[in-house]
């Protein structure tokens, strides 16, 4: 018999977009599903409600109080009846074969962790861009933060989620944090097909959320706290290599824009290697701020040559 697919959606005041993505659910080509709606504690008058129960027995529906994504994610891993997890945000959607593609690919790659390309469309549904990944397999901490995984792209066994759950403290970064544990025991096998859509939209928790930018800092320092060089970069295995790959990690908490993230992980490249011939000494005596401030004059002044040089060349 097929393996049941639950596809979850957590949703707080989400009568906007929310017919979108459960008509997305149930669209599915792959006929062993459920899905299930869990509503933390919306404030909309019954909006949210009132739209999931007009489904009736077609979906699970479950009512809590406001507790945060990763709260009604928790409920719906305690709640789903099915083989493989599915995470599917009340503004985003899935494509047809999205269900049924992965768990084909699982079958076929021995994995219990499937990714896929998607899209990102605008509130109105638009098409704006496709993401894909280039790598085939993320099986190291490195490749997972150089990638875009999005978490309604993957499909995940349950069995992954054993002595795990969602940060119900973390608001907003919830889904790294628990693609990092995961990926601690688990490779993340990416089936390059486009099969779902990211909404890009000014009310997602992404912009809304005022702790977003604590919340990062506070995951790259459990991640820099908790993890070996070796997790994110196999051969970091010398203290230059390890303060060169903690110095990357900074670099990408930078790229998040998470100073706090960047100087956790500068001083952790520093322990590695208290020494003048640490090979990331600059950055770590400029620090995470002063390094963003250099990145920033270093593009204003790249960008005037590039204007200057354009205005030479141009023909008289």
């Amino acid at each position: 018999m097929d393996p049941r697919v639950s596809i979850v959606i957590p949703v707080y005041n989400g009568a906007n977009y929310l017919r979108q993505s459960i008509d997305s659910a149930l669209g599915q080509s792959y006929s062993n599903l459920e899905v299930l709606v869990i509503n933390d504690g919306s404030t909309d008058g019954g909006a949210t409600e009132t739209l999931a129960l007009s489904y009736g027995a077609r979906i699970r529906y479950f009512s809590q109080d406001n507790g945060g994504v990763s709260s009604a994610l928790n409920r719906g891993l305690r709640e789903m009846s099915g083989d493989y997890f599915c995470w599917l945000s009340h503004d985003d959607r899935y494509l047809p074969e999205k269900t049924a593609s992965q768990v084909a690919f699982l079958d076929r790659c021995g994995g219990r962790i499937a990714g896929c390309d998607f899209e990102i469309i605008d509130e109105r549904g638009a098409i704006t861009g496709i993401v894909r990944s280039p790598l085939a397999v993320l099986a190291t901490g490195r490749q997972l933060l150089e990638t875009y995984v999005f978490g309604c792209a993957l499909m995940i066994h349950r069995s992954c989620f054993e002595g795990r759950q969602f940060n119900e403290a973390n608001r907003t970064t919830q889904d790294l944090e628990m693609w990092v544990s995961l990926i601690e025991r688990d490779r993340i096998y990416w089936l390059p097909e486009v099969l779902a859509q990211v909404r890009r939209h000014l009310a997602q928790g992404s912009v809304t959320e005022p702790g977003y930018s604590d919340d990062r800092g506070n995951l790259f320092a459990r991640m820099v706290d908790e993890h070996e060089a070796t997790f994110f970069e196999p051969s970091a295995t010398t203290p230059a290599a390890r303060a060169r790959t903690y110095h990357w990690v900074a670099a990408n908490a930078l790229q998040r824009n998470s100073l706090d993230g960047a100087g956790h992980a500068l001083r952790r490249a520093w322990r590695e290697m208290p020494s003048l011939r640490n090979p990331t000494l600059p950055h770590i005596l400029l620090g995470a701020r002063g390094w963003l401030a250099f990145l920033r004059a270093r593009g204003w002044v790249s960008g005037k040559a590039d204007s200057l040089k354009r205005r030479l060349c141009r023909k008289p």
